[in-house]
Order: C-alpha cells, then sequence, then structure tokens
C-alpha cells in the first residue's frame, strides 16, 4: 500500500470552482459534496503540471512575493527575546 500525507492548503475560489467543474467531468459523483472526486481531480492536475514542467513546456514566472521565515528562524527570534528579557528582570531583581 502506498504511503499518503494528508495536503491542506488555501485556493481561490475561481480556481476551486475550475478543479471542480474539471472533476465532475472526469470523476463525477453523486455522493460527494463537490459533485466530483477531488482527490482524484487534484491528482491529475498536480500531475500533469509536474511533466509539463519537469519536460519544459510550460515555465513559472518567478514569484516577487516574499517568503515566510521557517520555524527554525522564529524559534532562535523568540529564544534571543527570552534571553533579552531574563536579563532585563535580572537587572530590576538587583
Amino acid at each position: 500500500m502506498t504511503e499518503k500525507t494528508m495536503l491542506n492548503f488555501r485556493c481561490p475560489a475561481e480556481l476551486l470552482d475550475a478543479i471542480d467543474a474539471l472533476g465532475q467531468e472526469r470523476y463525477p459523483s453523486e455522493t460527494a459534496k463537490h459533485g466530483c472526486d477531488r482527490t482524484k481531480t487534484l491528482l491529475d492536475i498536480v500531475r500533469a503540471g509536474i511533466e509539463a514542467l519537469s519536460d519544459g513546456f510550460v515555465v513559472l514566472p518567478v514569484s516577487d512575493k516574499t517568503v515566510r521565515h521557517s520555524k527554525t528562524e522564529n524559534t532562535i527570534d523568540i529564544e534571543a527575546r527570552f534571553a533579552t528579557i531574563e536579563e532585563r528582570l535580572g537587572k530590576l531583581r538587583t
């Protein structure tokens, strides 16, 4: 059995509508709330996208948005802040 991992992400409504429309054509489902199997639809989209990017058929534009800091950097920042607070508390106690 293949190991599977849950992936959650935010998706704009218009993109989700397009995903559902494609899914209703390819993987219709009368029991699913959205009228399709979203997992199968998204897997097809991701596989096709990876293939297109790998083969060079599609090139993604460079994003101008900044990347969030990693948890490690935030942890170091928090530790530095605690050290500063402890130092100030030590001065107040003396």
